[in-house]
């Protein structure tokens, strides 16, 4: 099979798969709107936040070394750098754990009762969705679709099986959906370790330089991380703060809508990164002009993406959304925009995170977030709750600007491939 055929077949899979078990999610939205009211939306949203940013901190994101790296060191020595992530990831573990049970007080909700036991919960959820993500990668750059699509099916479909149980039968709430997660993620968990044993992807053999290479190489993607994070969760906040729980929950649909957009944005590009790196590692001529052909190729289907979804969605909108909800519905082109610049900048970032250029990325990364943050605070108060979505799609776009003068400055490509001979 030729490249172009595998990249379009994995393409194929990764989309079909990320929209299936998302859209699970997605086509579930009349019934969790139903049972679920406007607080307990506000509620979840809140909580996923916080699990979020946590997993960011336990292990400093090591799925990015795996898929960075694994191209160049290749199967063998990776193994030996797993025992370290594995290392890294244990030990911070116990750090934002007694972090945030320093800060429960501050950062919870009057509303969460028992805040103790809502730490540890969210600790461990993020715990196991660091497990999650490096499976899910690591079966991105063996190139093995098929096995990411069960991975993803496994968990949508367990997940809102045992939260529509959870929500309808014992009234749960907010927490049916939360809970239903978390006990997934812990098989899955569990699931990953015994396919690193299996797969001989293990070596125990500590090596300091080895686990200090791991963190100094990591620890800087974390602000990147954390400032993709903070430009996608930190409007729900602020809106949850200066405009309240309810406007929150109106938000949160609003999100979980227009995020499906940068699903499809983010399973073309897990087809594209390990071709990507590959290409990377190769300088030469016909190299760079792959690396042009997939940039030009992967953006221009991003623009396709977002006019199809902004002409579908008032019609699925009012199928699927309960009409409390109503008000989400001017809010999701605003955001949907905003993830389409994000899905444009995914095509750039491999090569700065290939090149070691993780520092500049953090660094334009922050300069957008704290951009959001401020953009938030003034346009709420001006436009209320459509100021926060104006707020995200502005944040991204400076991102986006940033990351391409970034991204044109470490790199001397032939954008008007000149030589058409060679293909991908």
């Amino acid at each position: 099979m030729s490249i172009l055929n595998k990249l379009f077949s994995n393409s194929m899979i990764y989309i079909i798969s990320l929209l299936f078990n998302k859209g699970l999610s997605f086509v579930l939205l009349p019934v969790l709107t139903f049972y679920l009211s406007k607080e307990d939306y506000g509620v979840l949203g809140f909580v996923t936040a916080m699990s979020t940013i946590a997993s960011i901190y336990i292990g400093f994101f090591p799925s990015v070394f795996l898929l960075s790296k694994y191209a160049q060191y290749g199967k063998e020595r990776i193994s030996e750098y797993i025992h370290h992530i594995l290392l890294l990831t244990i030990s911070t573990f116990f750090l934002v754990l007694l972090i945030l049970f320093g800060l429960k007080d501050f950062i919870l909700p009057e509303a969460i009762v028992k805040k103790n036991l809502i730490i540890v919960v969210i600790t461990c959820y993020a715990l196991f969705t660091v497990f999650f993500n490096f499976l899910d990668t690591l079966f991105q750059v063996e190139k093995n679709a098929i096995k990411f699509a069960i991975l993803q099916t496994v968990q949508s479909v367990g997940a809102l099986g045992l939260a529509l149980i959870l929500i309808i039968e014992f009234s749960y709430g907010w927490k049916g959906k939360y809970y239903a997660e978390l006990a997934i993620l812990f098989f899955i968990f569990l699931f990953t370790i015994y396919y690193i044993i299996k797969n001989k992807y293990y070596k125990f053999n500590t090596n300091f330089k080895k686990l200090k290479e791991v963190t100094f190489f990591l620890f800087p993607i974390t602000f990147t991380v954390l400032g993709l994070y903070i430009m996608g969760t930190i409007d729900r906040i602020f809106v949850a703060d200066m405009i309240g729980l309810e406007a929150a929950g109106i938000y949160n649909v609003a999100i979980i809508m227009a995020v499906i957009i940068n699903m499809v944005y983010d399973s073309i590009i897990k087809a594209f990164n390990p071709i990507l790196y590959e290409s990377y590692s190769d300088r030469s001529g016909q190299s760079k002009r792959k690396i042009v052909k997939i940039i030009y190729a992967y953006s221009l289907i991003c623009v396709v993406v977002l006019a199809g979804y902004i002409f579908f969605l008032p019609y699925v909108f009012h199928l699927m959304i309960n009409d409390k909800f109503s008000e989400a519905l001017v809010l999701i082109p605003i955001l949907a925009l905003g993830f389409t610049f994000e899905g444009l900048r995914k095509g750039l970032e491999s090569q700065l995170v290939f090149n070691n250029k993780v520092k500049s990325l953090a660094m334009v990364t922050l300069i957008a977030s704290l951009t959001n943050i401020v953009l938030n605070y003034f346009l709420i108060k001006i436009y209320g709750i459509q100021g926060a979505a104006y707020a995200t799609a502005i944040a991204f776009f400076v991102l986006y600007i940033l990351t391409f003068i970034l991204f044109s400055k470490n790199n001397n490509l032939p954008w008007l491939l000149k030589n058409k001979k060679e293909s991908i």
